[in-house]
């Protein structure tokens, strides 16, 4: 029998890779099939957008973003989550997908920038600049209160000329 380094290496190999086809003495078939498809642990919360047609809720999504590890719907934090959400649905013309989308979007572009704000201080600040019913353009402030950060302006003064828009004390979207 050849014993050269090489060929105990690929005897290794193979052993190594029978053990990894045959699976882990005594796990039953089923239990092999269950772990190969059990779905990806914390799916929800290593998401960056929240597509059109996912069928993940904005509030579990914040919340499980929030948290670092999915979170189910009717956790604490998504029920939290939720009546931010609605609070804003209240007063912007965009669904709530298309808010915790935006808001998260900024964050991370502020982020970009070295300024720390989460999506829930962007949507509750945002929230307080629209009256109800007003329907005005959440995304349109994300991108109005961007350019206002970017030219140096802290946070107080950019909610302030945000909240000095046309726009918002006429409830009509900027064209």
């Amino acid at each position: 029998m050849n014993t050269s380094p090489s060929s105990l290496a690929r005897l290794a190999l193979s052993a190594a890779l029978a053990l990894a086809l045959a699976g882990c003495p005594g796990e039953s078939e089923p239990e092999k099939r269950e772990r190969v498809t059990a779905p990806e642990s914390d799916a929800i919360a290593r998401k960056t957008w929240l597509q059109p047609t996912d069928s993940t809720d904005p509030d579990v999504w914040l919340a499980s973003r929030d948290a670092g590890a999915d979170v189910p719907a009717n956790a604490p934090a998504a029920k939290d989550w939720h009546g931010v959400l609605d609070e804003a649905d209240d007063r912007f013309g965009e669904t709530s997908r298309m808010i915790a989308n935006r808001a998260v979007q900024l964050e991370t572009m502020l982020g970009e920038i070295g300024i720390r704000e989460t999506a829930r201080e962007i949507i509750a600040d945002f929230s307080t600049l629209a009256g109800k019913g007003s329907r005005a353009g959440f995304s349109d402030l994300c991108q109005h209160y961007y350019n206002l950060r970017t030219q140096g302006l802290d946070r107080t003064a950019a909610l302030a000329a945000l909240a000095d828009e046309p726009a918002l004390k006429s409830g009509k979207p900027t064209p």
